[in-house]
């Protein structure tokens, strides 16, 4: 028997209700004063580990050291180094640390040795997304938005992603993978790039996608017309012009983009060089002020053929606004599109809904590029 959405969401809010207590990183968050003593290993030197350092930066969670059953010596992060202990070393020295597993497929296994060394069940959490929604919030404010995501989307790929994203937001459960990371934005299938493609890079962090668009179309024999990279924050911007100056036909532009001309608050978590920044809300952030324009007002004195093909855009949380400000193009030069969707929780419903008013011949899908909680990126071609 097909189960329907309601079913399946009540399944996924009743795992959430018995698996909150395992995320030791909410924990933290939420009791960030009252443990600011206490140690946080991360047990596990694999890929997954940077992953949880760049999480705890994020968050702004100090971590003391790394565990390993293998690795010894010396983890290197960025500009930090963390000694790599032994597991008897963490059940002699640090029976009172909080302990983080990092590789999600030796979960159970790491979990039982910890338990069989004396560490009280309190102690041991999981790599899972820290910030989860109550699910009273959930339903508040999105639950009707997902059952209309999933009842519009009939591909189950798209509808898989869909019910991972609750799993993340309720559960904070990783989203499961349907690329690797080293094949890019541009290994969904439905995405074919042709010749004389115009491509808009939003959010051009330092140029990589740039770059990964320009050796796909080398290794493929085609020429493209131009790239337009936005880069509003300044450190990533030099790096940008840095990496694509050996490039021809390739404009880089200081600026975000939304729906107007105007100036936004942007936070920068000084984190893995801003991969962490985002529109600020709060005043109190500490923030920088950056530029944002429209792609039909930038675009407005432009020729058509010079108008984009194909657009990308990761730009922490503004793409709602950036797709209305790029309605005209949208509606008569229709370029396919890359959208990240995981910047916010009505990401998922308020991103197709945004373009199916402007053309409702788009065909939209879900796809998630390596597991992790972000990378769920909608496609629209």
């Amino acid at each position: 028997m097909v189960k329907n959405f309601d079913e399946i969401y009540k399944e996924i809010e009743n795992e959430a209700l018995k698996s909150y207590p395992r995320n030791l990183l909410a924990k933290f968050l939420a009791n960030n004063e009252k443990m600011t003593d206490n140690h946080l290993v991360l047990y596990g030197a694999g890929g997954n580990c940077e992953f949880a350092l760049f999480t705890c930066a994020l968050l702004g969670i100090t971590v003391t050291c790394v565990c390993d059953s293998k690795a010894t010596g010396k983890y290197r992060y960025r500009e930090q180094v963390y000694d790599i202990i032994s597991p008897d070393n963490l059940s002699e020295n640090y029976s009172d640390a909080f302990v983080l597993i990092t590789p999600w497929q030796y979960e159970q296994e790491i979990y039982d040795f910890l338990c069989g060394s004396g560490f009280p069940e309190a102690q041991i959490g999981f790599l899972r997304f820290p910030q989860i929604l109550a699910p009273e919030i959930f339903r508040e404010k999105h639950l009707e938005g997902y059952r209309w995501a999933y009842n519009f989307f009939a591909d189950e790929c798209s509808r898989k992603k869909i019910l991972d994203r609750m799993r993340l937001l309720l559960c904070g459960q990783p989203c499961s993978p349907d690329s690797l990371y080293e094949d890019g934005y541009f290994a969904f299938p439905d995405i074919v790039l042709r010749d004389n493609e115009v491509y808009l890079d939003g959010g051009a962090y330092i140029g990589d996608t740039a770059e990964e668009f320009i050796g796909i179309m080398e290794r493929d024999g085609k020429e493209y017309r131009h790239i337009y990279s936005f880069e509003p924050d300044p450190k990533n911007y030099r790096k940008t012009v840095e990496n694509l100056s050996k490039y021809s036909r390739i404009d880089v532009i200081p600026c975000g983009l939304s729906s107007k001309e105007t100036e936004l608050r942007f936070a920068s978590t000084q984190v893995a060089d801003s991969i962490g920044s985002h529109i600020a809300q709060d005043k109190l952030e500490d923030t920088i002020i950056i530029p944002v324009t429209s792609l039909d007002l930038f675009f407005a004195d432009k020729p058509q053929e010079q108008w984009p093909t194909i657009i990308k855009m990761d730009i922490e949380g503004e793409e709602k606004e950036a797709l209305l400000g790029a309605e005209h193009i949208i509606q008569t030069h229709k370029p396919q599109m890359i959208i990240c969707a995981y910047h916010k929780p009505e990401d998922i419903y308020e991103l197709p809904q945004t373009i199916l008013k402007m053309r409702d011949d788009y065909k939209i899908s879900f796809w998630q590029i390596g597991k992790s909680f972000w990378d769920i990126i909608l496609y629209a071609v």
